[in-house]
């Protein structure tokens, strides 16, 4: 550093050796203090007044004085190590039930149905001055925000978070096929013919699956008669309460939408692959101790079998994952 446009070259032991004599003000109390020998101490001391060209600490009949630049100089060494302590306590601890921080995460429309509720109920109680920022992720550069640490982490079935990102599975999910409960094709349970003759709804909404599950409708030879699309799923389990349409979405967002109307679900009548749910942060936040509170509470909150369906008809589970139309390229896997 320079110093009234002067090199000088300070060590830290040299910075812990001045705030400790701005304490002690005695040079063995000060080496005790930081734990350096008497000699080494010494050696550091005048090296310091030659560095800084003061003498710093001279001997008086009141025992030893630090000259006033010496004062300074011990004083802003003190500042200097508690803000760095400060920074360093700060970088190393995270203390929830405290902490006014705001949490940003990506998350579809259909994660913000299924996952929201109970991860708000748990911050509520656990951490209930912290803020929560949700957002789908964007299909233009989608990495960007989370490596910049605007947001913190990624909920999904996600396949384009690629290099320098980490990964957690938080379940497998199925899709379902869902109408109104009193639909009459369904009376005896899911049937192949059914399937094809009732009307669909479908939406466009981010994580929809929409297109994946077209392709998969094709490899069996098989297809939707479309009737609705819709922009979100707000609307469809109402729409599907008072209708004869048949919806097919994710089993947690099926299980949702009976807490609202009147509905049956139901196995497909073809074999749908399943997926994993993941949650994804950048490697740049892999230690950081808000951003691990934040991975445990979502493990703790969002971990889950997806629910099992007590009906006829039931079809095969695949075994295949939607994975293979659409791989995840992650290069850390299954790491917390």
């Amino acid at each position: 550093m320079k110093i009234s446009g002067r090199r000088v070259n300070l060590e830290f032991t040299q910075i812990e050796l001045m705030a400790a004599l701005g304490e002690a003000r005695s040079l063995s109390s000060a080496a005790i203090a930081i734990g350096l020998s008497q000699s080494a101490a010494s050696h550091a001391l005048a090296r310091l007044r030659r560095e800084l060209d003061d003498p710093l600490l001279v001997r008086t009949t009141n025992g030893m004085k630090a000259t006033p630049y010496g004062e300074a100089a011990f004083q802003a060494a003190q500042q200097s190590l508690k803000a760095l302590r400060q920074g360093l306590e700060t970088a190393e601890s995270f203390n929830a039930a405290t902490s006014e921080r705001s949490f940003a995460m990506h998350m579809s429309d259909i994660g913000q149905t299924v996952f929201l509720p109970p991860l708000l109920a748990h911050i509520g109680k656990a951490a209930p001055g912290l803020r929560l920022r949700v957002s789908p992720l964007p299909q233009h550069q989608p990495s960007v925000l989370l490596e910049s640490g605007e947001v913190d982490l990624a909920v999904g079935y996600i396949t384009t978070l690629k290099a320098g990102f980490r990964q957690r599975l938080l379940f497998t999910e199925r899709y379902v096929c869902v109408t109104r409960a009193d639909h009459p094709r369904f009376a005896s349970g899911m049937t192949l013919e059914a399937f094809h003759e009732v009307p669909h709804a479908v939406t466009t909404a981010s994580g929809s699956g929409h297109q994946i599950l077209d392709r998969i409708l094709q490899q069996h030879h098989s297809h939707r008669r479309v009737m609705l699309e819709a922009p979100h799923f707000l609307v469809l389990p109402f729409v599907i309460a008072n209708s004869d349409l048949m919806v097919i979405v994710p089993s947690q967002l099926a299980e949702a939408f009976t807490q609202l109307a009147p509905l049956l679900v139901m196995e497909p009548p073809i074999p749908i692959p399943s997926y994993d749910i993941r949650m994804f942060w950048h490697e740049r936040f892999h230690a950081d101790p808000a951003n691990r509170w934040l991975r445990a509470t979502c493990l703790v909150t969002l971990q889950r079998k997806p629910p099992a369906l007590p009906l006829k008809n039931r079809s095969a589970t695949h075994a295949s994952t939607i994975a293979a139309l659409a791989p995840t390229t992650c290069n850390h896997s299954e790491q917390e």
